[in-house]
């Protein structure tokens, strides 16, 4: 038997021991294809998985296939259901951080822009459902691995299982308070409550998961997502020299991507979607007086369109912006990639004082600038792609005001739109001393019924988790 164990780093009670062997997917219909991974296990003609068929290995390629569609579903989004599409945590973090605008007219999108959620947000509660049951997907398709194969380490499609796993603690751990309460679901359909996890503990788990990744036989593509992914939770604690080493080997060529079609809505982009077909999202540009400049200082990194050029979004009034990154339904997204390693290694070098000419900190961020990577340029539909770009200097860091704002803003262009910018805006406060308020759109708000902005900085977790007799709220809402 396969087990998982929750790392309770921060000494809150003993560990919880999740059993993934008992835990099987039934129902894996409607299929994301994939991208970007073209090494991984070959899936020929996916369909539903019956239960008659569930203890046999041949079942693992299409129950692999099933969550990591329920795991994009909760990352990326889709263009099911109404009201501008079912929204992943690129959509919601970066509406609560400073990459999108609202641009329509649902409050529970309204009150998230406005930093001021609460925990009975409809909308917020999809979400949050949604990251668990692509968790539950993925850790549940490692234990039918676990189950069906006398051993499991030899496969990939293990690893790649526990390598979603980690992002899913990670996403949760970046995106929501301290406290977020795990349960597992039983083989009869029950449920084992799980008790509120600290934001420590859900690294600490996602590390764990990537360990094991890690220690299974793998392909070079799932190897490199496992130590990206580990590398990010230790950077989100801190280990800054830790995550470097840890991301090391990673080419700068690297990229886990999950994609999109137009077979069905549930297998659009979402973001996409959401952005330019329903027009609810809006690229932003210095909200709130503290905000990014993402459009008003060019980059070929960020590019976006207004067209025509009055346009407005779904409310009849909010300037709508239109991303080019992802350039129609079908556009594939990045989960981890080889960029996101050396900006890692930039910023160990930055912590370690070595931001001089010649040094790790502009070298890291130069190679990427010297060499686009071409997953910058797939989907981009109507727009150039981004060419080599000019080396940064120290004149560079001291036009930025040093190197944190230099560094925060190569990550803000090179990871825009990947649910990576309201983590590092967190960061900045928590481990960079920034005051929330220099770092998060605040000072008056465009939308009624909101005359300023609030103070969020993270989600709540949402009432239904009431239902958790182990759960009575967050721990606290800190960065």
């Amino acid at each position: 038997m396969t087990t998982l164990t929750t790392q309770a780093a921060s000494g809150r009670g003993r560990p919880t021991r999740f059993l993934l062997s008992g835990l099987i997917v039934l129902t894996v219909a409607l299929l994301l294809p994939l991208s970007g991974c073209g090494d991984l296990l070959k899936i020929n003609d996916p369909d539903i998985v019956t239960p008659g068929n569930l203890n046999d290995p041949s079942v693992l390629p299409t129950i692999r296939a099933g969550a990591i569609g329920d795991f994009d579903l909760s990352y990326s989004g889709s263009g099911a259901q109404g009201s501008g599409g079912v929204e992943g945590v690129i959509m919601i973090g970066g509406m609560l951080g400073d990459e999108w605008v609202n641009s329509e007219t649902f409050p529970d999108r309204i009150a998230t822009d406005a930093r001021r959620n609460t925990t009975d947000n409809a909308s917020m509660q999809t979400v949050f459902r949604n990251l668990h049951r692509g968790r539950r997907a993925v850790e549940s398709a490692a234990a039918s691995y676990a189950s069906l194969l006398a051993d499991p380490t030899t496969d990939p499609g293990y690893a790649e299982m526990l390598g979603l796993a980690g992002l899913s603690y990670v996403f949760f751990a970046e995106n929501y308070c301290s406290g977020v309460p795990v349960s597992q679901a039983n083989p009869d359909g029950t449920l084992t409550y799980g008790g509120p996890l600290t934001t420590t503990e859900l690294l600490d788990t996602a590390i764990a998961r990537f360990n094991l990744a890690l220690a299974s036989t793998a392909t070079a593509s799932i190897v490199n997502l496992a130590l990206v992914g580990k590398a990010r939770a230790q950077n989100d604690l801190g280990q800054f020299a830790a995550a470097a080493t840890t991301v090391a080997p990673v080419a700068l060529s690297f990229a886990y991507t999950v994609a999109h079609d137009e077979n069905t809505a549930r297998q659009n982009n979402g973001i996409f979607q959401a952005n330019v077909t329903n027009e609810r999202y809006s690229v932003a540009d210095r909200e709130g007086i503290n905000g990014f400049p993402y459009r008003f200082v060019a980059d070929p990194r960020t590019p976006f369109t207004r067209t025509p050029s009055n346009d407005v979004g779904f409310d009849g009034g909010t300037p709508q912006f239109d991303n080019l990154r992802y350039g129609d339904r079908s556009a594939t997204v990045t989960v981890a990639t080889g960029a996101e390693a050396l900006l890692i290694s930039a910023e160990a070098a930055l912590q370690a004082g070595d931001t001089l000419a010649g040094g790790g900190f502009l070298t890291g961020l130069n190679a990427i600038r010297a060499a686009p990577p071409a997953y910058f340029n797939s989907n981009r539909v109507g727009v150039a792609a981004v060419a080599p770009m000019a080396a940064l200097t120290t004149a560079d860091i001291t036009a930025a005001g040093g190197a944190v704002n230099l560094l925060f803003a190569e990550r803000a262009r090179w990871l825009w739109l990947t649910a990576h910018r309201l983590s590092d805006m967190r960061r900045l406060i928590r481990q960079y001393g920034r005051a929330t308020e220099s770092v998060f759109p605040t000072g008056a708000y465009f939308k009624p019924p909101y005359p300023t902005y609030g103070t969020d900085v993270n989600f709540p977790v949402p009432i239904d988790e009431l239902n958790n007799p182990n759960f009575t709220s967050c721990i606290d809402r800190n960065p």
